[in-house]
């Protein structure tokens, strides 16, 4: 495209220089012509035919350039319009890709809301229910929470609050305030979840997961 258009300014300025040199050639003619009023009339004569080639020179000259000027004028615009509908084109391959990656994760982030509701109303009664039998079963749901379901959608940190929390179930020694203090550790670590997520792509979603092997 760059080599084109040198050329096309060259051909460009050598119909310019023609033209040029033909209006000097014409202006000659033309005081010659004065003078053949004043009746030098041999003077003229031997130049009426090239009178006659430099006039049509001149209209295939000025016809070049007015060429060479559009085409390169119709390139210019055609170049302008390509890349105009190569930038749309692009815009809106973003916007689709944005409104799948949008459908995907409303219910990923869906499931993920009822789970940590789930999971934070489960702490919530092992620290404060004097019920055995309500305590025993939500011991049961916190377990099943956390080697289960959760593993797809809770973030490290709500991960590393659950194990906190699984430790005062599994042995480490915690009264009542240490599980208190540490249910409401886990119902922020998942407020900070949810804030962070509710706009967050598949790629990003992901990274902030906990992999277990």
């Amino acid at each position: 495209m760059q080599m084109a258009d040198s050329t096309d300014d060259y051909e460009s300025e050598l119909a310019k220089a023609q033209l040029e040199k033909i209006t000097l050639e014409n202006e000659r003619l033309r005081l010659e012509l004065s003078n053949l009023k004043r009746g030098h009339k041999l003077v003229l004569l031997p130049y009426l035919p090239l009178i006659t080639v430099l006039i049509t020179m001149a209209g295939f000259g000025f016809g070049i350039y007015q060429y060479r000027a559009q085409q390169k004028a119709n390139r210019e615009a055609q170049a302008d319009q390509s890349k105009r509908d190569f930038e749309a084109r692009e815009a809106q391959s973003k916007r689709n890709m944005e409104e799948a990656q949008r459908d995907f994760m409303k219910p990923l982030l869906q499931n993920q809301l009822t789970l940590y509701l789930q999971a934070s109303s489960a702490a919530a009664t092992i620290s404060h229910s004097t019920d055995p039998d309500e305590r025993k079963k939500a011991i049961n749901e916190f377990w099943r929470l956390y080697d289960g379901p959760l593993i797809a959608v809770e973030s490290k940190e709500v991960s590393g609050a659950m194990a906190r929390f699984g430790s005062c179930l599994t042995g480490e020694n915690c009264d009542s305030d240490e599980l208190s203090q540490r249910s409401r550790a886990l119902g922020s670590r998942i407020q900070e979840s949810l804030l962070k997520s509710w706009n967050t792509n598949p790629e990003n979603f992901a990274t902030d997961k906990f992999h277990y092997r």
